[in-house]
């Protein structure tokens, strides 16, 4: 990693620190969600396989918030989450029918009243391939984390502050890609693959950056957003809460899952 790297990423983050000052209009439209839970409580939802491990029909009066390829569990309709996020469209224009069937498997398997967040970059896939754009809300890809001295965008978790949750808990957070890899890329998520992980350029960037060593610095980033966030969320008197049976992650206290019900 050269210097090269740490400069052009500054001066990227520095633009968009720019652009902040002329607010999107789309970005606007978020303003409606802003304390919006104020005080309650809600669940994320991640893809690691200790997710598997939780009765999550427990969650069935409780506020869930889904990502990525997770309306693949057995239990979604149970579950019923009331917001789904998306990660920004990352493949080139060729891959784009892969996103649209995995936006349109959203699309049939949750529910009717789940509201979306998309990256701004798949908005034009939304609007004309399917029937979701009066409940999809748009964000922006956010700010390198190595550049930062307070969190910006990082999804999931981001919302729910920006939401005004008072305590925030996570399940499915195992963040250890990195041991899963050594056993095979099939074997990250507990879903297996999505329609946009099983094709030749997801493939292609996971086996260059296992190669190159960027998934350790990958690794690092995902902790200096998450510690951001945690300074953030106790400057707020808010609290994030790991509730996932084993993982990685170690930067937020850990709770038994069931003690919660």
């Amino acid at each position: 990693m050269n210097a090269g790297y740490f400069i052009r990423k500054k001066i990227v983050n520095g633009g968009m620190e720019i652009l902040n000052l002329f607010p999107d209009a789309l970005l606007v439209q978020n303003k409606k969600f802003k304390n919006l839970h104020k005080g309650e409580r809600c669940f994320i939802l991640g893809s690691g396989h200790s997710v598997m491990t939780h009765d999550l029909t427990k969650l069935k009066s409780d506020l869930v918030i889904t990502q990525n390829h997770f309306h693949a569990h057995k239990d979604i309709g149970i579950i019923n989450p009331k917001y789904h996020i998306v990660i920004p469209k990352f493949h080139p224009s060729e891959y784009d029918k892969d996103w649209i069937d995995w936006i349109k498997s959203m699309e049939e398997k949750l529910p009717s009243a789940t509201t979306f967040f998309f990256g701004k970059n798949t908005k034009p896939i939304i609007d004309s391939e399917t029937q979701i754009s009066d409940r999809s809300f748009y964000i922006n890809h956010g700010f390198h984390a190595i550049c930062l001295h307070k969190a910006k965008v990082e999804q999931c978790i981001t919302i729910a502050l920006y939401m005004g949750f008072s305590k925030i808990y996570l399940v499915g957070f195992d963040l250890d890609q990195v041991c899963q890899l050594i056993q095979g890329r099939d074997n990250v998520r507990f879903y297996g693959h999505s329609q946009i992980t099983r094709n030749e350029a997801e493939k292609s960037f996971e086996e260059s950056y296992a190669s190159s060593g960027f998934d350790f610095f990958n690794q690092w980033m995902i902790w200096r957003q998450l510690n951001l966030l945690k300074e953030y969320a106790e400057k707020n008197n808010i609290e994030i809460i790991n509730a996932a049976n084993g993982g990685m992650l170690n930067v937020y206290p850990r709770v038994k899952y069931d003690s919660l019900f």
